[in-house]
C-alpha cells in the first residue's frame, strides 16, 4: 500500500520517530467479508480487500512492538499492519469481529513467512543460497529518489557491511533487526531507500535472507573442534 506515498512520506517513517500510529472458484483468501458491514465516518465496509504488505508497511507494524514485545503490542501491530495491507482506518479494524482479523493476519503474514528461511531446517546449510551474486527481477520498476529500479543486484557482504549490520542488530528488537538488514541491503543493492521501502516484504525478505545468509555458521571443521 506504500506505492502512492512520496519518497518523502516513505523517509519519514523511515526515521526512529516517523511513526506514530497503533493505527475465480477458489477461495480468494484476499477478500475478508463481514456478515455485518461496519459503519464509519459516513461510509460502509463490507470487505477488507487485502493486499501484500510492502516492507514500509511492515517496518510500521514492527514499531509498533516496541522494545518489550507483550501479547497486546504484537496484537497492536497486527491492527496495524492489516489495516496499511487493506487501506482502511485502524478504527475499522479495531471493530471487526476477532476471526475476521484473525483470518486478515494469516493472509497478509504468509508473504514474508513464506519467503524466509527457516532456521530450524536440519539441512539449513544444504538450502542456504551462497551464490557469489544475486539478481532479483521486477516486472513492475519500482520508483525513488527520482528514478526507476527494475533489478537488484546483490552479492556477499564485506567485513565491514557484516560489522555495521551487527552493530544495528544490536538493540535487539524487531524492528531493529528490520532495520539493520534494510541497512544492508541498501548498502549493498545501491537502491535508494525510498525504493526499498516500496518493495514487496516478500522480495525485500528474499533480499535480506540472502545477503544474511552469508552470516550463518558452518559445521566444525579442523583439528580444535575434533573429537578426540
Amino acid at each position: 500500500m506504500s506505492r502512492g506515498l512520496s519518497d518523502a512520506e516513505l523517509l519519514e517513517l523511515y526515521s526512529p520517530s516517523g511513526f506514530q500510529g497503533v493505527e475465480s472458484d477458489e477461495e480468494d483468501n484476499s477478500v475478508v467479508v463481514l456478515d455485518t458491514p461496519i459503519l464509519h465516518q459516513g461510509k460502509e465496509y463490507d470487505r477488507l480487500n487485502l493486499c501484500e504488505p510492502s516492507l514500509y508497511d511492515v517496518l510500521g507494524a514492527a514499531q509498533v512492538i516496541g522494545k518489550r514485545p507483550s501479547l497486546q503490542s504484537i496484537y497492536d501491530s497486527q491492527i496495524v499492519l492489516v489495516a496499511k495491507a487493506a487501506g482502511v482506518p485502524q478504527v475499522v479494524i479495531q471493530k471487526l469481529p476477532s476471526r475476521a482479523l484473525d483470518r486478515a493476519v494469516e493472509y497478509v503474514t504468509a508473504f514474508e513467512r513464506g519467503a524466509r528461511r527457516e532456521m530450524n531446517d536440519p539441512d539449513l546449510q544444504g538450502s542456504l543460497d551462497l551464490r557469489p551474486e544475486k539478481v532479483l527481477i521486477f516486472r513492475d520498476a519500482i520508483p525513488g529518489g527520482g528514478k526507476e529500479f527494475s533489478e537488484m543486484r546483490l552479492r556477499e557482504p564485506s567485513v565491514a557491511e557484516r560489522r555495521r549490520f551487527k552493530s544495528g542488530e544490536g538493540a535487539g528488537t524487531i524492528e531493529a533487526a528490520l532495520r539493520a538488514e534494510m541497512a544492508l541491503v541498501e548498502e549493498i543493492s545501491e537502491w535508494h531507500r525510498a525504493a526499498l521501502l516500496r518493495l514487496p516484504i516478500s522480495k525485500f525478505a528474499e533480499a535480506a535472507d540472502y545477503v544474511t545468509g552469508f552470516f550463518i555458521p558452518g559445521p566444525p571443521t579442523g583439528t580444535a573442534y575434533q573429537e578426540i
